[in-house]
C-alpha cells in the first residue's frame, strides 16, 4: 500500500510540473493573431412611401346595406383626391370590408362598424405626405379615418449594405494595423470575416437588436453595421 501512494505521489509531481510549464511556455509565446470590430454607418432618406389607412363607417341594425354604400363612395372618394394629387390606383391596394357588431353596457347588440383599409405605396413622398398630415382635405367630403400610418422605405438599401460592409471591413484592417504598429509588428493576412446584423435605426439613435432593426417611422435612417475579423501579426 505504502508503495502505491508513492507512486500516486510521484505522479501527481510530474503531472503538476507538466501543467506548470504548459502555462509558462503558453504566457511567453508570441501572440501571432489579432482580433478586431470594424463598423461603418451611414444615414441616407427614404424614397418610398407606405401609407396605411382605414376607414369607418357606423351603422344602426337595419340600415347595413346603406353604411356598405358609403363606405364604397369613401373609397371612391380617396381614390379621386389621390388621383388629383399624381397617383394613380395602380398605386393603391384596397382591402375588403370587416363588419363588426357594436353592443351597449348592457351587452344588447345596437349596430355596427364597418371598416375598410387600403395602402398606398409610391415614390411620390410629398403628395402621400400632405394627405396623411392634413386629412382635412378628405374629412370635409365626409370621408372618416380611423386610422392613418405612414412607413418610410429605400428602394436602393442592398446598395448600401455592400458599401457598408466594404467600409467596416477596412475600418477593422486600420484597427488592427493601429494595434500590430504599437505593438512593433506587421499585420498578416486576414484569416476569418464575420459580418453582423444591420441596424437600421432613426438619427442618432442607440436602440440596436440582436437580429437586426428596421425601423419604418422616420423619413431620414442611420443604418450600422459591424465586421468581425481575425489578422495574422508578423
Amino acid at each position: 500500500m505504502k508503495g502505491s501512494y508513492v507512486v500516486v505521489i510521484g505522479l501527481s509531481v510530474i503531472i503538476a510540473f507538466f501543467v506548470l510549464g504548459l502555462f509558462i511556455y503558453n504566457s511567453r509565446a508570441v501572440v501571432d493573431s489579432v482580433n478586431v470590430v470594424g463598423a461603418a454607418t451611414k444615414r441616407f432618406e427614404s424614397d418610398i412611401v407606405k401609407w396605411r389607412i382605414y376607414l369607418s363607417r357606423d351603422t344602426d341594425l337595419s340600415n347595413v346595406s346603406n353604411g356598405y354604400k358609403l363606405l364604397q363612395n369613401d373609397m371612391s372618394l380617396l381614390k379621386a383626391v389621390l388621383a388629383e394629387k399624381g397617383l394613380s390606383e395602380k398605386d393603391m391596394t384596397v382591402q375588403p370590408i370587416n363588419t363588426m357588431q357594436r353592443y351597449n353596457n348592457q351587452g344588447q347588440a345596437t349596430g355596427y362598424t364597418l371598416q375598410q383599409g387600403a395602402f398606398v405605396i409610391t415614390s411620390n413622398l410629398t403628395a402621400v405626405e400632405e394627405l396623411a398630415l392634413n386629412p382635412a382635405v378628405l374629412m370635409d367630403k365626409g370621408v372618416v379615418f380611423q386610422n392613418s400610418n405612414l412607413e418610410y422605405f429605400y428602394s436602393k438599401l442592398a446598395d448600401i449594405k455592400m458599401e457598408l460592409l466594404a467600409d467596416a471591413t477596412k475600418d477593422a484592417r486600420r484597427r488592427a494595423e493601429e494595434i500590430a504598429g504599437n505593438a512593433g509588428m506587421k499585420l498578416g493576412a486576414v484569416t476569418s470575416l464575420r459580418a453582423g446584423v444591420f441596424q437600421i435605426t432613426e438619427p442618432f439613435s442607440a436602440e440596436v437588436s440582436d437580429y437586426g432593426m428596421y425601423n419604418t417611422q422616420t423619413k431620414q435612417k442611420d443604418i450600422t453595421v459591424t465586421v468581425r475579423a481575425a489578422f495574422k501579426m508578423e
